[in-house]
């Protein structure tokens, strides 16, 4: 009745924050986005009721996977229905949680990329949409005066049913042309467009879009109250299997007391790590003045019991500094609070004797050989404990931050709507950082086959990981102005922080276990 109480409870839960959160910007019914996000949990607990055991976690990390890949691609479609799109045009606009127009033409996918959705504002504040205004023929003449000469030669103006193209020639750095006329247009238009500023995926040339804005009749209703409740409500209900497989793990026995007590250290743990990073991304938009939801606790019914808070940015990203910067304060503070948790856990933990067999899961055997990264922690940690006929035996908040870690690595993967792929989109541009996802993708199918074939083929873990990934899109949506480059520290800091990635990826070489004597 408990398992039966939870699933009802998050049904309810997952049903109003897309009430919330996507009715308005997708033509898809409701109940189908529900249904799939609904299968992992309803999955697990059949599991859990007629087997009495939880799923294995590379199944159920496969299944939600697999179920928010086909969430992600229908949210896409919906926001580009051809019912409510009028007829393709040469650019496409980028598809997002950002900006939305109902009447805007279909395109595919290949200069602009631009959200446009406008969502409501979490600021107490509902939009109305009405008619889009589209731009005269007279108001030609006005839109050229926004174009000096010796910032942005225009050369010429194409009219498209979705957007007004300005191209031409880039006479000055981009971050002063965007300003500079980004200025020019809001003075003579007012908030008429989006402006946008991007490479052209086919000319590799810079140019200017305009987007009409969506006109706003603006209805004052207080749900503040309603989304801190949510937040929350959420949190507790996260608490729930985060203690309880915190407690499996520690192979308790006793009471509901002794369980809370058990699982308490791996689940605090847990919700303290991924939880912060994802707050931390919530600030960093704010900062940047981007619209987003409040963070949202995702409660799992199977290990890990959370992949941290979901944070729904609705409106669009401005520059590549703040794509950069969404998705590097994110992963470097994870990494902060994970990384010194885990030391600390694995000086609390016993080491025990070497199984060939065990895997990235087997948190009771644990081998850190297949990372240099947990190998040399784990020397830190344990110093001549760890030695080379020698396995771990991980307590409850070394695995808490073990599994946050893994995470936060594949997170740092370069692709889109994961940290990676903001950093990577940030340092080089849009297509450049799609080019790199897709060698990324094949890099991580190599590396899985090697593990497999060099564990005798019974290793499927990072094989079983890269195939799930090879499933996610590639090119990411731009930001408003896409052209401006990083400075160098920028570029810098997503070298190291991608070094990190490496180094989790990579198995320890011969050389350095027998530095290591292990």
């Amino acid at each position: 009745m408990s398992l039966l109480f939870i699933l009802v409870l998050s049904g309810i839960v997952t049903y109003i924050i897309l009430r919330q959160t996507v009715s308005k910007i997708v033509t898809i019914p409701l109940w189908i986005l529900w249904a799939i996000l609904m299968i992992p949990p309803v999955l697990t607990g059949a599991t859990v009721t007629w087997s009495k055991q939880i799923p294995p976690l590379p199944v159920a990390v496969g299944i939600c996977s697999i179920c928010w890949f086909l969430y992600w691609r229908l949210l896409d479609w919906g926001r580009s229905n051809p019912r409510s799109l009028a007829k393709p045009i040469e650019a496409s606009l980028p598809s997002s949680e950002e900006v939305q127009s109902q009447s805007l033409a279909e395109s595919p996918p290949s200069e602009l990329d631009l959200p446009i959705t406008i969502s409501p504002p979490e600021s107490d504040l509902i939009a109305e949409t009405t008619a889009i205004r589209p731009i005269e023929a007279h108001e030609e003449a006005t839109l050229r005066t926004c174009f000096a000469w010796n910032v942005f030669f225009l050369d010429k103006i194409e009219y498209r049913p979705q957007a007004v193209l300005c191209r031409g020639k880039l006479r000055t750095d981009a971050d002063n042309a965007y300003a500079t006329i980004t200025k020019n247009i809001e003075d003579l238009f007012g908030d008429r467009f989006f402006i946008l500023f991007q490479y052209s995926l086919s000319t590799g040339k810079p140019f200017f879009a305009l987007v009409p804005r969506p006109q706003q009749t603006l209805i004052t209703r207080s749900r503040r109250w309603l989304d801190y409740a949510t937040a929350l409500i959420l949190f507790l209900i996260t608490l729930i299997p985060t203690t309880y497989f915190g407690a499996a793990l520690t192979r308790f026995k006793g009471d509901l007391g002794d369980l809370v007590r058990a699982g308490l250290p791996y689940a605090l743990s847990i919700i303290f790590i991924l939880g912060l990073r994802d707050i931390a991304r919530y600030f960093v938009a704010k900062i940047y003045r981007i619209d987003t939801s409040l963070p949202y606790f995702i409660p799992l019914p199977f290990l890990p019991g959370t992949y941290g808070c979901l944070v729904q940015m609705r409106s669009p990203i401005p520059d590549r500094k703040a794509v950069f910067d969404l998705g590097f304060v994110a992963s470097m503070l994870g990494l902060a609070l994970a990384i010194p948790l885990l030391i600390w856990g694995l000086t609390q933990s016993q080491t025990v004797p070497l199984d060939l067999k065990a895997t990235l899961f087997s948190f009771h055997a644990f081998n850190p050989r297949f990372s240099i990264l947990m190998t040399l922690l784990s020397k830190l940690a344990l110093g001549s404990q760890f030695v080379a006929d020698r396995a771990i035996d991980l307590n409850g908040v070394a695995i808490a931050a073990y599994i946050s870690l893994l995470i936060i690595t594949i997170n740092l993967m370069p692709l889109r709507r994961l940290d990676g792929g903001y950093i990577v989109h940030g340092m080089f541009g849009q297509k450049p950082s799609a080019i790199v996802s897709q060698l990324s993708k094949v890099i991580l199918l190599i590396l899985g086959f090697i593990r497999f074939r060099s564990s005798g083929f019974g290793n499927t873990d990072l094989l079983f990981l890269a195939i799930v990934i090879s499933l996610i899109p590639a090119i990411d949506e731009p930001a408003l102005n896409d052209v401006s480059d990083l400075n160098n520290f920028r570029d810098a800091l997503g070298v190291a922080i991608l070094g990190i990635l490496i180094l989790t990826l990579i198995p320890v070489p011969t050389v350095l276990m027998e530095l290591l004597g292990i």
